[in-house]
Formats: structure tokens, C-alpha cells, sequence
């Protein structure tokens, strides 16, 4: 099973960009206090091991805040991990699910399954 992305929430008071290599068509700016719903899921791309910010950028999805470039993937081993351009990190344990990302006020971002509870999220910082 894989990592699917199903909604993006953006609390913030600036645009959002998310882009997948993989996928140009997955590419959207969100704008502020805004939420996009793709009309079909967007895989989260697979990258094995920890790959620094440089390796991952050309591999991983990306969503970029005015705090940080975030890269994040799955990471074949159940969690979807990323690292940021300014040295954010992400680790999000959970089994393939459908995802829901918000990106809180300041920029950073919030991963949970899909219709969840808080208890199934995880911070990027």
C-alpha cells in the first residue's frame, strides 16, 4: 500500500506551493486560509534511507511555507520522513493511509490519516 495525499489545509496568511517530480500535474499553489482538495489522491513518492535536503529535492514531494522548503517521502519502512531546506525534519509513523496535510499559521506542517483523530498526527519542526 502507499501514501496518498487527499486534502491540504493552509492556515497561514501566505501562499503555499506544492510540486511532486514525479507528477508535474500534481503541482498547485494554495492560497492563504485556504483548503485543496486534489480531484485524485497525490502519491507520496517512496525513497529508501535518509537522503540529505540536496538528494531528496529532485525525488520527494515538496511543499514550500514562508518558514522552510519541505521535502518529504515514504520511506518504504510505514512513515513518510522529510527534511527541510533550512533543516526541518519530518517523521510521520503510521501504516499507508490516506493523508490530510495542514500547515499551521507559522508555516510549518501537520500530517494525520484521513478522517482521524489528533492522536494519528505528527508535526514537521
Amino acid at each position: 500500500m502507499a501514501y496518498h495525499i487527499t486534502l491540504i489545509t493552509n492556515n497561514s496568511s501566505s501562499s503555499i506551493s506544492m510540486t511532486n517530480p514525479a507528477n508535474e500535474g500534481d503541482s498547485r499553489l494554495i492560497g492563504p486560509n485556504s483548503t485543496y482538495a486534489p480531484s485524485r489522491p497525490v502519491l507520496i513518492n517512496k525513497m529508501s534511507g535518509n537522503p540529505t535536503y540536496e538528494q531528496a529535492l529532485p525525488v520527494a514531494n515538496n511543499i514550500y511555507t514562508l518558514v522552510d522548503n519541505f521535502c518529504f517521502w515514504d520511506n518504504t519502512n510505514s512513515a513518510v520522513n522529510g527534511t527541510g531546506e533550512k533543516g526541518s525534519t519530518i517523521n510521520f509513523n503510521h501504516s499507508a493511509a490516506d493523508l490530510q496535510i495542514t500547515v499551521d499559521s507559522k508555516g510549518y506542517l501537520n500530517f494525520a490519516v484521513a478522517s482521524a483523530s489528533a492522536a494519528a498526527s505528527q508535526s514537521a519542526r
